[in-house]
């Protein structure tokens, strides 16, 4: 019982906002390798749920800032609006076509030390149904070098989430990539003297990781808390991320095959990361 109080006040702590609809996603520039032109037919207005999220980035990446580059797999059009949002458009004559949302910009996510931008998150997207739940959809966008702005690959390796490659001449300078080079200027003296005191040895690992984390939280580059439309929602992710933390350490500890093992150790680290990211702290005993 007194475990269960435990998740439900903490499940309550982290639970927070509701979703309204604040803007709608209706039409997009002609800017990319395709148009997207009036390919929707009788579909409804797209709202979404959220605003995007402010850009941490670089100042010359706004160049692709309110810009929208298409790509047409199979029988879906999709339109990727950097740091904005992406959408999927099935391209089928039928009445019932779909047309949706598959995420909102959110976040990057960082290499273990902070210092390189990986990826960006895009969530709260539509809703579609995964093992008999509910759940949003989400996207992560992954950027290549390239001689123009283009997407050029679409996969969804699990039901609702989607990998996007997004190549441009903007990616192949490291520069773009660099967290130094993202935060704003009156805070970069903080960030060298960390990288500095790491590099002489007066700094741990963690030592860095926690006062780089402290930068970006400060300039909002890591304030990216999921927002859920009710506590259940928030309960039920909770206890889905608590209970593949337990798989993961039970996995982790056995130790059987190295390379086995060295796969999983990178999962968790990565997942305790997203954990610590969104605010979400697990109790010794659950």
């Amino acid at each position: 019982m007194l475990i269960w109080v435990t998740l439900i006040l903490l499940a309550t702590t982290l639970c927070y906002g509701v979703k309204i609809n604040v803007k709608v996603v209706e039409s997009h520039s002609q800017i990319g390798q395709g148009q997207l032109g009036n390919f929707r037919g009788g579909a409804s207005k797209l709202s979404a749920s959220r605003d995007p999220a402010a850009l941490c980035a670089h100042p010359a990446l706004t160049q692709i800032l309110g810009k929208c580059y298409d790509i047409e797999v199979a029988e879906y059009k999709y339109a990727v609006c950097p740091f904005h949002n992406i959408t999927q458009h099935e391209v089928a004559l039928k009445w019932n076509a779909y047309h949706g949302i598959l995420g909102i910009w959110s976040h990057w996510s960082y290499d273990s030390l902070y210092s390189t931008l990986t990826h960006g998150h895009y969530t709260d997207g539509d809703t579609c149904t995964k093992d008999t739940k509910t759940i949003p959809r989400i996207a992560l966008l992954h950027h290549t070098c390239g001689k123009q702005t283009r997407v050029t690959s679409v996969t969804e390796p699990d039901t609702c989430h989607y990998n996007i490659t997004l190549q441009s001449p903007l990616f192949c300078h490291d520069v773009f990539s660099n967290v130094y080079s993202a935060i704003p200027e009156g805070e970069r003296g903080d960030f060298a003297r960390s990288t500095l005191e790491f590099q002489h040895n007066l700094l741990t690992e963690e030592g860095l990781r926690v006062e780089r984390r402290e930068i970006l939280e400060r300039v909002g580059c890591l304030t990216m808390r999921k927002e859920f439309k009710d506590l259940e929602e928030c309960g039920n992710e909770y206890h889905d991320l608590n209970k593949k933390h337990k798989e993961l350490s039970e996995s982790c500890d056995k130790n059987d095959d190295e390379e086995k093992y060295k796969e999983l150790q990178s999962r968790y680290e990565d997942l305790m990361r997203v954990l610590s990211e969104n605010g979400l702290v697990f109790p010794d005993e659950v």
